[in-house]
């Protein structure tokens, strides 16, 4: 069986959650013995039989058209809004306005509907009408080290009592509300993400924050490892995010066991996080006090570890294999 993937984006421009679950879905197919890796645009010869395509935007209509019509499969692993009256009220408009027509003519192609929660099946039913049957839930891939309890985690440095708040450094992901939040609740904070491009102004704005508060720390990048190391010795993780379809970091925080603070929005209320704490993400003041709720009280905020068990690695790859064998019976 062989799977060739098409990303969102050029990885040079944009490298986030999404993309980094691009290779690992690679290397998981692999280790159940799925031929899987990007797509070689400049191939004249690419033998596969599914198409793996990220993201339901625009740019991809013409390319899924193109596989299907040779005959390929398509799955497809979208970025979906969750089932909000706002979601509904901005699909509808951009419906009459035309501007869903391409978004259309993609599913009408897609073969099946990798969604990572029954949340996101419900809005992929109830917002864009893709039939239930053709849609399987797939959630994200964990790095086995976070499974790991035997694993060793040597603190990167003295810094210790911290709370962790990973993403790229941009307004949706909240990190100056954040930063002020932390600062108010007396909180010592590690912020783990590149600045996004675009975005010099915002990245600025945290970075004047950050160089005058001992208590905060920017790691800009770390390897797999290091990450691992500062999640481990963290306190807690936070990410007040306004917007999010099922962030790692959080998944990551119940994995090793750690207390969870999120923003008051849709993708808090996922079966993942059950018992995080949820914060009006829009306020430094609630932010705040969640933050002194969080440090005064974790074990309460702490959920289950068995809820992400589905996110290891290997249950992934035969579940995905699985998928995709049915899709060529």
């Amino acid at each position: 069986m062989r799977v060739r993937t098409v990303p969102v984006q050029p990885h040079c421009f944009l490298y986030g959650g999404f993309d980094i679950q691009m290779g690992r879905t690679h290397e998981a197919l692999r280790s159940v013995g799925v031929d899987a890796r990007p797509l070689d645009w400049w191939a004249r010869e690419e033998p596969f039989e599914i198409l793996h395509v990220w993201g339901l935007t625009a740019q991809h209509e013409e390319l899924v058209r193109i596989a299907k019509a040779h005959g390929k499969k398509i799955a497809l692993t979208p970025l979906l809004p969750y089932a909000t009256p706002t979601a509904y009220l901005r699909h509808w408009v951009g419906t009459a306005l035309g501007r869903k027509r391409a978004v259309r003519e993609i599913l009408r192609n897609v073969d099946v509907l990798l969604v990572v929660n029954r949340l996101q099946a419900d809005s992929a039913m109830k917002i864009y009408g893709f039939p239930a049957r053709s849609i399987e839930i797939v959630p994200t891939i964990l790095d086995p080290l976070f499974f790991d309890a035997s694993a060793v985690a040597p603190p990167m440095d003295s810094f210790v009592d911290y709370v962790v708040c990973a993403g790229n450094i941009w307004p949706r992901k909240n990190q100056v509300r954040m930063a002020q939040a932390a600062l108010q609740a007396g909180c010592p904070m590690v912020f783990i993400g590149n600045a996004m491009g675009g975005e010099e102004s915002y990245t600025q704005e945290f970075q004047r924050i950050v160089d005058r508060s001992p208590s905060l720390r920017w790691h800009k990048w770390l390897s797999w490892e290091d990450l691992h190391r500062v999640l481990r010795n963290a306190f807690g993780i936070a990410l007040p995010s306004l917007q999010e379809c099922q962030p790692a970091s959080c998944l990551e925080a119940v994995a090793l066991q750690k207390p969870v603070l999120m923003a008051n929005e849709p993708y808090a209320f996922q079966e993942f996080f059950t018992g995080a704490l949820t914060v009006n993400a829009k306020s430094v003041k609630s932010i705040s006090a969640g933050l002194t709720r969080l440090m005064a009280n974790p074990v309460r905020y702490t959920p289950q570890r068995d809820l992400v068990n589905e996110c290891r690695s290997e249950l992934v790859a035969l579940k995905l294999r699985d998928i995709f064998e049915r899709l060529l019976a």
